[in-house]
């Protein structure tokens, strides 16, 4: 089980102490994080692997690297609350359906569409579920939800995460799902269940180098491949327009801007065939 975390200790603490309540047991948990001071304060469990690399693709790439040997893999973010089976379930899951090469989960609640939720409503919506009986229910999906995914290494041959989607690595988790599909069926499955928080890291968003990623990044993945035209065009248009309609006048106006800005260097950039998402390490954070 990998957690990729960065600069938030706290919650790191409390998704680590989560998973020690999960009905299987026998799981390797490692902790890929940039530094020292991202760790939780508290000690960790027995058995916990600490691997060091910066930027959320890169960081899962490291913790895949410290168990090459795993039969499979769960990718859990730092403000995830998980029910306590989801692992037994999900492991059940990919016993049961050969042709599956990776899952994600049913969100019970997701911070990252709205307002963050608290962790009292989380356990209650946790809770709540723990009441409804297993259905084996699932359905084909093209996308991983990056909060919550698992696969079998061993049939997605290598695979990893692209390290050239730096930081937040935006569309990281879609890229790598269209990826896995060239090798077996990618299914949402009801009986893997969590709360998603979408916390908010407290500091100032850069929002000029996210502008940038909304448009690069798409642009790139379909230049090497993993995006068709459509996907593309899905991803970056509606952001884009948003960006400029909502730059002209309102609360957001000011920081629309800044990712208008981050939108139009991007599209220079692809204009002149230059397919660079690690550029934004450049730009003014």
């Amino acid at each position: 089980m990998v957690l990729a975390s960065a600069g938030r200790p706290k919650l790191l603490g409390e998704v680590v102490a989560d998973l020690q309540r999960q009905t299987v047991e026998d799981f390797t948990l490692v902790l890929s994080v940039p530094d020292q001071a991202s760790l939780p304060p508290q000690p960790l469990p027995a058995g916990t692997l600490v691997v060091h690399d910066r930027g959320l693709a890169a960081q899962r790439n490291a913790g895949l690297a410290a168990v090459p040997d795993a039969t499979h893999v769960f990718c859990f973010d730092d403000d995830a609350v998980v029910r306590e089976d989801f692992l037994e379930q999900g492991v059940a899951f990919f016993d049961a359906h050969p042709e599956v090469v990776a899952l994600t989960g049913r969100v019970l609640l997701d911070g990252a569409t709205g307002d963050a939720i608290t962790r009292e409503a989380a356990d209650a919506a946790l809770e709540a579920s723990r009441d409804e009986p297993l259905t084996g229910e699932w359905e084909r999906r093209r996308e991983l939800y990056g909060c919550n995914f698992g696969f079998r290494p061993d049939a997605v041959a290598g695979e990893q995460f692209d390290a050239r989607l730096p930081l937040y690595s935006w569309l990281e988790d879609h890229d790598f799902a269209r990826r896995c599909m060239r090798h077996g069926t990618v299914a949402r499955v009801h009986d893997c269940v969590i709360v998603h928080r979408g916390v908010k890291s407290g500091g100032r968003t850069a929002h000029g180098r996210l502008g940038y990623s909304q448009v690069m990044n798409p642009a790139y993945l379909h230049h090497k491949g993993s995006f068709p035209l459509w996907l593309t065009v899905y991803e970056t248009l509606p952001r884009v327009g948003k960006n400029a309609v909502r730059a002209v006048r309102g609360p957001e106006a000011e920081w629309r801007r800044e990712r208008l800005r981050g939108n139009l260097l991007a599209l220079r950039d692809v204009a002149r065939r230059r397919f660079t998402p690690e550029r934004i390490l450049d730009l003014d954070a």
